[in-house]
């Protein structure tokens, strides 16, 4: 589901997407100068936004680009797929995550621009674990891929949590797969180091599995289980 949120973000970024205020992916017809007008929150505002949309028309995005407002970016997808019940704006989908570091960022992860007590005005949504953000905005420039900067709080959706069910764990041939991909980078969070995230449960995942499960006053025998994965904070399906 990750994969094709990323993906779906960066169509928006190809398509040359627009940003309106209260846009939630309008497409083609729906999209006019009344509309924008009505939607926006100035004349200068809507002009502003007029201006770039008919530039992109005159580039021959006129068919495939949208309309978002930041939250509306990622709504339209949320929504879409039921992760979501209804429409939120930029803080009401901070509510919809666990708070993380910065070094913590992963693909899927959002980061948000927020007031001094902490309510989110706007949020754009990591593409890589290289920290490239994608966002709407502005009214000039519309749905943009950016590098990671200027925003002061971050978070994991709860609605994309990975649940794991299998037991990891050191045999040949080797245990493969994303769930192995994402215990290597919780344990890696957690400061212990399986060697490189590649997905693939080797001795080194092994010895890093063991020293977290000492760490965290658990058997300490190298196989990933439910108390494992529990403790780095995964889910887990009984």
């Amino acid at each position: 589901m990750i994969d094709e949120f990323t993906e779906y973000l960066k169509e928006q970024v190809r398509n040359h997407s627009i940003y309106v205020w209260g846009g939630q992916g309008q497409q083609g017809d729906e999209i006019t100068e009344a509309w924008i007008r009505k939607r926006e929150t100035s004349k200068r505002n809507a002009d502003r936004v007029i201006k770039y949309w008919k530039e992109q028309i005159r580039e021959g995005y006129g068919d495939v680009l949208r309309a978002f407002d930041c939250s509306g970016l990622g709504c339209y997808f949320f929504q879409k797929h039921g992760l979501i019940p209804h429409d939120m704006t930029a803080n009401g989908l901070k509510g919809q995550c666990d708070a993380i570091e910065k070094k913590e960022l992963r693909k899927g992860d959002l980061v948000f621009r927020c007031k001094e007590d902490g309510h989110a005005y706007h949020v754009g949504y990591v593409i890589d674990d290289g920290k490239t953000v994608i966002e709407a905005q502005g009214r000039d420039c519309g749905v943009r891929e950016n590098r990671l900067k200027g925003w002061d709080r971050y978070g994991r959706p709860r609605f994309f949590a990975e649940h794991h069910s299998r037991l990891l764990k050191y045999k040949k041939p080797m245990m493969r797969g994303e769930d192995v991909t994402e215990l290597q980078k919780a344990l890696i969070v957690h400061g212990f180091s399986p060697g490189k995230a590649d997905g693939i449960f080797g001795p080194k995942t092994r010895a890093a599995v063991r020293d977290f499960q000492k760490a965290a006053g658990l058997k300490a025998d190298g196989i990933a289980g439910k108390d494992t994965f529990t403790a780095l904070g995964l889910q887990w399906d009984d």
